[in-house]
């Protein structure tokens, strides 16, 4: 019997179609099958178990001579194995779509799915915006089975080391709990993330706090502002800071639906709170008048944003009222109006149990905790209204309002 002769390229190209199938034999069971459409396909013929059958490699001329005799060997590999190529294939392809579905973008989405129902607007946009710019231009692609850790570090320092040093290792937190999230799911068996939580190459930098605005920088801040011409959402927010003690992310994410302008009272549901309580704040009546005026430009229906913007959220963004103060010259954090009320009314003598109160502070001591539930809302109106009408007397250079009658001030130490 004569032995197959091996095919040339040009045979290859040359070859025209007839009314019938027919084959140009390569040898070892390996042909190009040429069709009377003129298609031509690389065949390879195996006997398995006893039986003939036909394995297809790939058209030409996509699939070159040189690349249809690679597949061949590896695919008779595989029958001296004792495994069909044409099944090897499909379990192949079946585990390239579940990779493809399992990627650390879709799982990721996955994860924050799940979660936004039990986050607060501010704790959804803050994961899902670090994934977003960190994490998913450089991971997303992957199947998150196959990310090692030697993978994750890089993307980490890549952006630690540009220096956003802290957005990389709340990056690296994320990452923790998406890849938690895909072990629980079946559809990964590590979480490289992890293992990078003490990574020296990730070390916490070192903390530069802004100093929080002083007593005696409230005026000079406030005739800034008012000579400044900012937009008067941002105007609005900053006074907003000053005269409830909110945090930053609370109140820009307020809703006018929260606000009774009747009652002057501003109720905060809890799942918008750092302590998951609802929390009612006095309204003094200068942010009365500041909100019945915004009212007009933001308030568009029930839930519309209290502070409004075009930005992606739909309200200021997070670094906003910060790029404002330091814009009017005040090196300070919008948080830094925390600090300055909590000095302040404590100085002056004011309730303390009602300060932290208004404040949402956590009661460290928890038997304290326990027993003290009031929301000292009567006193917290009046405390505010005290400090609204301190911040105007500082702005217009006058005489600060007299303190009310149960409150004495504390003496300064020499």
């Amino acid at each position: 019997m004569m032995a197959e002769r091996l095919l040339a390229d040009r045979t290859c190209k040359s070859s025209k179609p007839k009314a019938r199938i027919y084959y140009l034999a390569d040898g070892n069971g390996l042909r190009l099958q040429v069709r009377p459409n003129g298609a031509k396909y690389w065949m390879l013929r195996y006997t398995l178990g006893g039986r003939e059958s036909t394995y297809q490699i790939g058209a030409y001329p996509h699939t070159t001579l040189d690349e249809a005799r690679d597949a061949a060997a590896k695919a008779r590999k595989l029958v001296t194995a004792g495994v069909s190529p044409s099944v090897d294939r499909k379990v192949s392809v079946a585990r390239n779509v579940k990779s493809g579905e399992a990627t650390f973008k879709a799982i990721a989405e996955e994860w924050l799915a799940r979660n936004k129902g039990e986050w607060s607007p501010h704790h959804y946009e803050r994961n899902k915006g670090l994934l977003d710019r960190l994490l998913v231009p450089d991971l997303g692609a992957l199947p998150i089975a196959e990310i090692t850790e030697p993978m994750l570090l890089k993307v980490l320092r890549k952006h630690y080391d540009s220096g956003i040093r802290e957005s990389a290792r709340r990056a690296r937190a994320v990452a923790q709990q998406v890849f938690t999230h895909a072990k629980d799911t079946h559809r990964a068996t590590r979480n490289p993330a992890r293992e990078l939580a003490g990574s020296s190459l990730l070390k916490k930098p070192e903390v530069k706090h802004f100093a929080a605005l002083k007593p005696e920088e409230v005026g000079p801040m406030l005739r800034a502002l008012d000579k400044s011409g900012v937009e008067p959402v941002t105007r609005a927010a900053m006074l907003l800071m000053l005269y409830t003690g909110a945090r930053d992310s609370t109140l820009r994410g307020a809703r006018w639906q929260e606000i009774d302008l009747k009652a002057g009272a501003w109720t905060v549901p809890a799942a918008r709170m750092k302590s998951g309580r609802e929390h009612k704040v006095p309204l003094p009546h200068q942010a009365v008048a500041l909100l019945k005026e915004l009212a007009k430009q933001t308030r568009r229906s029930h839930d519309s944003f209290v502070f409004a913007s075009r930005g992606k959220a739909g309200f200021l963004a997070e670094n906003a009222l910060r790029k404002r103060l330091h814009g009017l010259g005040f090196k300070v954090t919008a948080h830094g109006f925390r600090s300055l009320i909590t000095d302040l009314l404590n100085e002056q003598g004011f309730n303390a149990d009602a300060i932290e109160r208004q404040l949402d502070h956590a009661n460290k001591d928890k038997v304290r905790a326990a027993y003290l539930r009031s929301e000292f809302f009567d006193l917290r109106k009046t405390m505010m209204q005290w400090l609204a009408d301190w911040a105007d007397a500082q702005r217009d250079e006058t005489k600060a309002p007299a303190l009310p009658g149960n409150v004495q001030p504390l003496r300064r130490v020499a």
